[in-house]
């Protein structure tokens, strides 16, 4: 689950000795098949979309969460931690039916959500005996995250994305004591190539840490000699290469040629740890145990309200009763802003000389924790296109940011400017959207605040509020002396 969310299981079998409990479902063929699965789904489907083929699936949700299980989890756990994932597996699905709406389908088949593989007889049986069980945050399924392991603690949701989620906290996971860390060395020359793919300039020197999380985690990292000189630390793990570096629960130390690193844990560590659940089980840990120790304080129940029975540990137990109707209502956009989306498109439309392509859809999130579900960005984007669909972050944060009529014309500038500008760094294209939008909307142009254009990663991964205010007026600057230069926006670089 990237978001880069990292929540796979990232071949787990290949990373620690798997642990199978007396009686466990995987070495058992139950006779669960996908057509009972397809039985025990109610009605209730997942419309899977590949990215690589482009082909969309409607898949029941049982057997999407048996394929799912059979992707991510430990294919020789006690049936406790499959049934635990299971229910994990199924409440994201379920919470997040609206990820890929704008493509045209739910949920994507790659790392970004869930990772489906044929199902086995292990998965099916874990599937059938939670069918219909989700966790529920205040009445509605819960924003859930898991990894391959957390090292021996578990990461706070807030300390690696901008959500903080009540329920997502760092927990001591006293099932790890024997791991054995991890090391990667990587030259400097290296690690500078794949910083600058990802925006960064100049010349990387060196490595410090300058703040770690409460679970001892890198928070942030400056990069000695480049440009911006911060990154935060899942950034620069997923930058320079995360089957190198595995988590951000690392020290490091000066190499022959550059840095190497010594770390614990694989994945992000948030919420749970599919090789702890493993070794939870293993020792007679219940999966609602499992549960309450990862995701602390959530309700399980189908969607409509009805507690669920415990699921027999016998192989293929079906539950003692019928499986809920999954359903979830999508979020309504805020009134009245498609009409001023769809004005602020026909005058900037004009005012740029193109042709839009069809209508925006705009959507302001109640929530900065729904803002950040729905687009991945922290809450000081403010306004993210996908597309033609503009996503808002909650009314309050455009208070400080002009007001919610300019970030809906920079949107919708956005919209328009993006495919002609597309091979041009990020400057260009947010100083044009931002450039245009202030004239649409009647404001003075901004005033040049002078210094260096920004690097790519200084307006796309921002470390905080101000940064990015003051990358994007520097964009805004430089947009606007170019233009003066080149007198057509389509010829700016």
């Amino acid at each position: 689950m990237q978001w880069d969310f990292h929540h796979g299981l990232l071949a787990a079998a290949a990373l620690a000795v798997l642990l199978v409990a007396p009686g466990g479902a995987a070495a058992q063929d139950a006779g669960v098949t996908e057509a009972d699965l397809a039985g025990a789904s109610g009605g209730e489907v997942v419309r899977v979309g590949s990215p690589a083929s482009g082909r969309v699936t409607e898949l029941p949700i049982e057997i999407y969460v048996a394929r799912v299980l059979a992707g991510e989890g430990e294919p020789r756990a006690a049936a406790a931690a499959h049934q635990a994932l299971a229910v994990a597996i199924r409440t994201f699905a379920r919470a997040n039916q609206a990820r890929h709406a704008d493509e045209g389908f739910e949920l994507c088949d790659e790392t970004h959500c869930q990772v489906l593989r044929d199902s086995t007889p292990a998965s099916r049986v874990a599937a059938m005996a939670t069918a219909g069980a989700v966790l529920l945050y205040d009445g509605a399924p819960a924003e859930l995250f898991y990894s391959a392991s957390c090292g021996g603690r578990s990461e706070r949701a807030g300390d690696v994305w901008s959500a903080n989620f009540p329920y997502l906290v760092s927990r001591v996971d006293d099932v790890h004591e024997d791991d054995e860390p991890w090391t990667a060395e990587l030259p400097l020359d290296d690690m500078q190539r794949s910083l600058r793919r990802a925006g960064f300039a100049g010349t990387l020197r060196g490595l410090r840490v300058t703040a770690r999380t409460e679970s001892g985690r890198v928070a942030r990292l400056e990069l000695v000699g480049m440009r911006p000189a911060e990154i935060g630390g899942d950034d620069f793990r997923l930058a320079v290469g995360s089957t190198a570096v595995r988590s951000t629960a690392f020290s490091m130390a000066a190499a022959r040629d550059g840095i190497r690193f010594t770390g614990q844990g694989y994945g992000h560590g948030v919420g749970m740890c599919v090789i702890g659940a493993g070794r939870r089980a293993a020792r007679g840990e219940t999966y609602r145990e499992i549960l309450e120790q990862y995701y602390p304080g959530l309700e399980m129940a189908s969607l409509d309200g009805r507690a669920l029975e415990a699921p027999r540990e016998t192989p293929g137990a079906l539950p003692a009763e019928p499986v809920a109707t999954l359903t979830a209502a999508p979020p309504a956009a805020a009134g009245g802003l498609s009409e001023l989306a769809d004005e602020a498109q026909a005058a900037l439309a004009a005012m740029l000389g193109v042709v839009p392509t069809g209508a925006l859809a705009v959507e302001m999130h109640d929530s900065l924790d729904a803002f950040w579900v729905a687009t991945g960005q922290p809450w000081w984007r403010g306004a993210v296109v996908r597309g033609r669909s503009i996503h808002l972050a909650p009314a309050p944060v455009f208070d400080q940011r002009g007001g919610t009529a300019l970030a809906v014309h920079i949107g919708a500038a956005t919209a328009l400017v993006d495919g002609v500008l597309a091979d041009r760094p990020a400057w260009v294209r947010t100083g044009a959207a931002r450039h245009y939008a202030r004239a649409a909307v009647g404001l003075p142009p901004a005033p040049d605040v002078g210094g260096a254009c920004p690097a790519d990663a200084e307006l796309t991964l921002a470390i905080s509020a101000a940064a990015l205010g003051d990358a994007e007026a520097r964009a805004e600057a430089c947009f606007a002396r170019e233009l003066a230069r080149v007198g057509d926006w389509r010829s700016v670089r």
